[in-house]
């Protein structure tokens, strides 16, 4: 009998610290708890970890590369998405964002096929789409 209250004992303070470890208590030798404090040293910089930037994704559905420019970013221009893929613009600051799409004939020329404004904050995701000269675009 002995053993199995021991046993029963020994059970509930390894469930307890199991639970005191979740709860972000630190479980010391002996079976005793004692809470974990995180307090940064006297001049130390305190950091977050960083949230991904909302993201504009373009993907060419069509038959021609895209791409696409931030007239508000000092017409940044993004990567150039080949027929078949998507390429990917990290974006930050919650603002409206003016962006203009373009799609690439054969020849290497430009042509301009929409602009819209998004709002950064939640990301926009696009897809160009058909042939140059029948060009069109939609969100998805």
């Amino acid at each position: 009998m002995r053993t199995t209250k021991r046993t029963a004992q020994t059970a509930g303070l390894a469930v307890a610290a199991g639970l005191a470890m979740a709860a972000g208590v630190a479980t010391l030798s002996g079976g005793t708890a004692a809470a974990q404090t995180s307090v940064p040293r006297a001049g130390a910089t305190v950091t977050t970890t960083p949230t991904l930037a909302p993201a504009f994704t373009l993907c060419s559905r069509g038959s021609y590369p895209s791409y696409a420019v931030f007239p508000k970013r000092g017409n940044l221009k993004t990567a150039t998405a080949q027929p078949g893929t998507c390429i990917n613009q990290s974006l930050k600051g919650e603002q409206h964002e003016q962006v203009v799409l373009y799609g690439k004939r054969t020849d290497g020329s430009s042509f301009k096929i929409a602009s819209d404004t998004f709002d950064t904050a939640e990301g926009q995701r696009v897809n160009t789409l058909n042939t140059p000269d029948d060009n069109d675009w939609e969100t998805f």
